[in-house]
């Protein structure tokens, strides 16, 4: 079985130790003793939880009282709590998620650097931004266009 070596906080705010000695003794009872002791058991651990859940210092104190940033933090911060084989499956989880927030970006940034050549393209074989001095080529590059717009300038 795979335990989790942090204390939960739900766990801390069971102040009765009487009930640790009574969760000892469970495997050694007679097998029709076992359920009332557990279901008398965990009365007193929900009646001690109640109890201590009137207290909001108390409560704090227990690691009751968290306020992420961010829903990852919140999710990083439970991931604590969690056994294992849960707890790496969400980071793997995590990581995919992220990678694919990455490639999304990469893509829309693709889309976009198209979508601005298209448009300096546009520039460069508009007629209307072409003047009868200019000698651009509507067959050139931007880049080509800047330089020809430049030359003229210089010769002027």
């Amino acid at each position: 079985m795979n335990h989790n070596s942090r204390i939960h906080p739900l766990d801390k705010l069971i102040s009765d130790d009487s009930l640790f000695f009574l969760e000892a003794m469970v495997p050694f009872v007679e097998y029709p003793y076992k359920k009332p002791l557990v279901l008398f058991i965990k009365y007193r651990e929900l009646m001690s939880i109640m109890k201590s859940l009137d207290n909001k210092d108390y409560i704090s104190s227990c690691g009751f009282d968290c306020h992420p940033k961010t829903t990852e933090e919140m999710l990083s911060d439970m991931c604590s709590f969690l056994p294992g084989n849960i707890s790496s499956s969400m980071q793997q989880m995590k990581q995919m998620m992220s990678m694919m927030e990455m490639m999304n970006m990469t893509q829309e940034n693709n889309q976009n650097s198209n979508s601005l050549s298209s448009m300096f393209s546009s520039f460069s074989t508009n007629p209307t931004f072409n003047n009868s001095n200019d000698n651009i080529s509507n067959s050139g590059s931007l880049y080509e266009s800047v330089l020809s717009i430049l030359n003229n300038e210089e010769r002027e």
